[in-house]
């Protein structure tokens, strides 16, 4: 791993305990104050109040605009069940993942995946286009103004706010602009996939230990945590799990928490088909379709170990094998 980017994990672990990020504003620092419970419930409380200004002033819902989009020919009831059919597409092939064991097909699975996904975000990228004067997206834009006002500090005590809501109104426009931008920066740089890779870094090891008790490890109650921190916690336990029941784990994928999770669904699927060959000779050998890569992926075989691989033997045999040619494979 590159060093710059071991540095942004280090980073963003800091953010985390800290419970806040710095940011620059014309290269004058002020500190984005994460989220927890309590300012959650205020932003649903803030969100519902605005929807229903918007809603109460004649506003169209994000419901009433696509129906009026159908019925105008701008979108079509086609496009909408495509993105319905996608979605439940991507659900099925996550579901057939989680019942594979073999590293070639979870290989396989993964790319269409993200073949899917990319669809996916295409087709609601562009209808995306349609929204952006309904009521729902006039709470969003009213709530990015409260974040501002309600999140954005001038020291790291996060206690003086850098706006009052009689300041809000003359930001200058280009104040706004930095501000928005730095604080999309942030909500998309700490993340729940960039909080597990935090906790596979190995400069963080020395603290995995102490994640079994929220006072030990930021010094304050549970529930005073931010979603960040609890995120990070929960996470360390997990992986911590993870590895103290599986010793084996390849190397090579211990900084991966995508592949970390296909190799224990994989390791769960194995143990079933494992368990109905338990009467057979050379069972551990004899997963039908197994390559040595899979084997070796699933602690089966070591490395270099020779294996079985039946489309090695049907190419002895001329390229099928008989129900005979099986019984002697498998004993």
């Amino acid at each position: 791993m590159e060093q710059s980017q071991q540095n942004n994990f280090k980073r963003i672990f800091r953010d985390i305990k800290n419970g806040f990020s710095e940011i620059k504003i014309l290269e004058n620092p002020f500190y984005l104050k994460h989220l927890s419970f309590e300012d959650q419930v205020d932003i649903d409380l803030v969100y519902d109040k605005y929807l229903n200004q918007a809603i109460n002033k004649g506003v169209p819902t994000h419901k009433e605009t696509l129906n009026r989009l159908i019925e105008e020919g701008e979108w079509s009831k086609k496009k909408e069940t495509e993105i319905t059919q996608q979605e439940e597409f991507i659900k099925n092939l996550i579901n057939q993942k989680k019942a594979l064991f073999l590293k070639t097909e979870i290989k396989r699975v993964n790319k269409d995946i993200e073949d899917a996904q990319n669809k996916l975000n295409s087709l609601k990228n562009a209808r995306a286009m349609f929204f952006s004067r309904t009521a729902e997206s006039y709470a969003e834009e009213r709530l990015n103004d409260h974040y501002i006002l309600k999140c954005l500090y001038k020291d790291k005590k996060i206690q003086e706010p850098l706006y009052s809501e009689e300041m809000f109104d003359d930001i200058d426009s280009e104040d706004l602009f930095i501000i928005m931008k730095e604080y999309t920066r942030i909500y998309k740089e700490i993340n729940d996939d960039s909080i597990q890779r935090v906790v596979l870094q190995d400069f963080y090891n020395l603290y995995l230990p102490f994640a079994e008790s929220p006072m030990e490890f930021y010094g304050k109650p549970i529930c005073d945590l931010t979603f960040n921190q609890l995120k990070l916690l929960v996470y360390s336990r997990f992986f911590k799990n993870a590895f103290q029941q599986n010793q084996n784990m390849p190397q090579d994928i211990k900084n991966d928490p995508d592949k970390i999770m296909d190799y224990l669904n994989a390791n769960e699927n194995v143990k079933k088909v494992r368990e109905k060959n338990a009467n057979k000779e050379n069972s551990a050998e004899s997963i039908v379709g197994a390559t040595r890569e899979d084997l070796e992926y699933l602690n089966i075989a070591k490395p270099g170990q020779k294996t079985l691989s039946l489309a090695e033997e049907a190419k002895k045999k001329g390229g099928s094998l008989s129900m005979d040619d099986m019984m002697k494979l498998f004993g």
